[in-house]
Parts: structure tokens; C-alpha cells; sequence
């Protein structure tokens, strides 16, 4: 907010793009050969930042088994903890892969959500433009239905990796031709309605969580533009608009933090129920 004042940009439309244009990359004849790099560096970045932390907090586990954890090691523990009992309540069989799965994906995905709560002009005026000297940067990975996306079809993937290992061949065809309606002759609406929800799964997925991250990235933006164009709280009318910039930030980044762990939770939720469903072997 004050960051971009300072600067003044010409509209509010140039100030919107700014924060909303990613940093890209075109590396072919097209459009669809575009790489954000923004987005796979901030994806990378918070990956090893999840590798590098449940690394510190195990081995600080071991060294001190007979001590109560603090810090970094109780909340890694309580995730841990959360995410080994949602997948046991919703899991009929044991795998070794779905808890850690879910385990990543919740921590990926909170950790990148949780760059939202910095200053909205932090990143991409004050690091990336004034400090590197990038026109574009977008901070929050969740904000790119690129990478949502990406996550969504990984998990669709695994999906059908485990419907075609538990069920075999024969097992997921008869499920796509039996169900909902078992009988034959209703076999061809079973399967338009068994691909609609196979597609469904993946864009609702992703669109959901993009949705509510780019939603309150904007608001954000909007809340940064309230004082903009009073410029320095020089005057009494605009120290008045910088207090109720502040306040509404305030206001609204309470609120936000909410929708940070909880788009994380339900993108996790989400993967573990799509997963048990697969992993279930009776009733069709």
C-alpha cells in the first residue's frame, strides 16, 4: 500500500494488473508454451521449505523422545496426528502412501496460501520491482490456475492408478458400466454419468481452491487501493482513509488466515476421500 503510493501508478486498472500479471517465460512459437515462473519458483521454494522443517522437526524428535514437543515439532506432530486419523477413518484398507500424500499436500499447500497474509504490495512492488527489478511477480502460487490445476490432475491420476490396481480391469469397467443404475440396459447412461463425476473431480478440485485464493488476493488489492489515490497521510482527509485501510486490512486478514488453513484442509480432505473411494472394492 504505502510501498506503492510512493510511486503513484497512473490507474487503478495498471495498480490491479501489476499485482494480478505474473512473471513469464515464452519459450515457443505460442502462447501455450508460456512457463509462470513465478509460480514454479514460489511451488519450489515452499516444497523445500516443508522437506527442510518435518526434516529439523523428526530429527529433534529423536534426540529428545523424552521431552514434550515445542515450537515447529508440536505442530508438525499435530499434523501429523490429524492427517494419520483422517485417513484411518475414511481408509477400509492400510496403505502406506495415502498418509503421506495427504500429509504433503496439506503442508504444500498451506505454506504456499500462507504467503497471501504478507503485505499485498511486499512481493511484488517492494521485492520483486524496486528490489530486483521485475514489471511482474505474483507471490501466491494459488492464485495461478496453473498450479492448482497441476495438484488437481496429480491427484486424479493417482486416483486412477488405484482404481485400476484394486479393482482391476474388469473391476473399474463394471463399476463405470453398473453404477449408479445395475443393470446392462442403462449401461450407457451410467457411463456419461461416470466420466461427468470422473472429470468433475479434478476442476472442482482446482477451481476451488483457485477460486478462494484469487478472490482474496484481489480483495486484498482492493483494500491496498482504498488510501492510494490520497497518496501520503499528509492531510486529515487522507489519514483517515490510511486508518480505515488499516483497519479493513486488519478485519480482512484475520478473516483470511481461515480460508488459508482451511482451502489447505479441504484440498486434502478432498484427495484422501477420492483415494478411499478408489481403494474401496465392494458394492459394485
Amino acid at each position: 500500500m504505502a510501498a506503492e503510493a510512493a510511486h503513484g501508478p497512473a490507474t487503478v486498472t495498471e495498480y490491479i494488473q501489476h499485482h494480478l500479471t505474473n512473471w513469464s517465460w515464452q519459450f515457443g512459437d505460442s502462447a501455450f508454451w508460456t512457463l509462470n515462473v513465478d509460480s514454479l519458483l514460489w511451488s519450489v521454494l515452499m516444497g523445500m521449505v516443508f522437506l527442510v522443517s518435518f526434516a529439523i522437526a523428526v530429527r529433534t524428535g529423536k534426540r529428545s523422545l523424552d521431552k514434550a514437543p515445542t515450537g515447529f515439532q508440536k505442530y508438525a506432530e499435530g499434523v501429523v496426528t490429524m492427517v494419520d486419523n483422517s485417513v484411518k477413518d475414511s481408509m477400509h484398507v492400510s496403505s502406506p502412501l495415502i498418509a503421506p500424500l495427504a500429509i504433503t499436500i496439506f503442508c504444500l499447500v498451506l505454506f504456499m496460501n500462507a504467503i497471501d497474509l504478507f503485505p499485498v504490495d511486499w512481493w511484488s512492488t517492494v521485492v520483486a520491482e524496486r528490489g530486483v527489478g521485475l514489471e511482474s511477480f505474483k507471490s501466491v502460487a494459488t492464485t495461478d490456475p496453473n498450479i492448482t490445476f497441476g495438484m488437481a490432475l496429480t491427484v486424479f491420476l493417482l486416483v486412477q492408478y488405484f482404481n485400476f490396481k484394486m479393482k482391476g480391469v474388469g473391476g473399474y469397467a463394471r463399476e463405470f458400466l453398473l453404477h449408479p443404475f445395475n443393470h446392462w440396459a442403462l449401461a450407457p447412461f451410467n457411463i456419461l454419468l461416470n466420466l461427468v463425476e470422473q472429470i468433475a473431480r479434478p476442476v472442482s478440485l482446482a477451481l476451488r481452491l483457485f477460486g478462494n485464493m484469487y478472490a482474496g488476493e484481489l480483495v486484498m488489492i482492493l483494500i491496498g487501493l482504498f488510501a492510494l489515490s490520497k497518496g501520503w497521510p499528509f492531510s486529515f482527509g487522507a489519514a483517515g482513509l490510511w486508518i480505515g485501510q488499516l483497519v479493513l486490512g486488519a478485519a480482512w486478514g484475520s478473516f483470511h488466515v481461515i480460508i488459508v488453513l482451511l482451502q489447505a484442509f479441504i484440498f486434502m480432505m478432498l484427495t484422501i476421500v477420492y483415494l478411499a473411494m478408489a481403494h474401496d472394492t465392494g458394492g459394485h
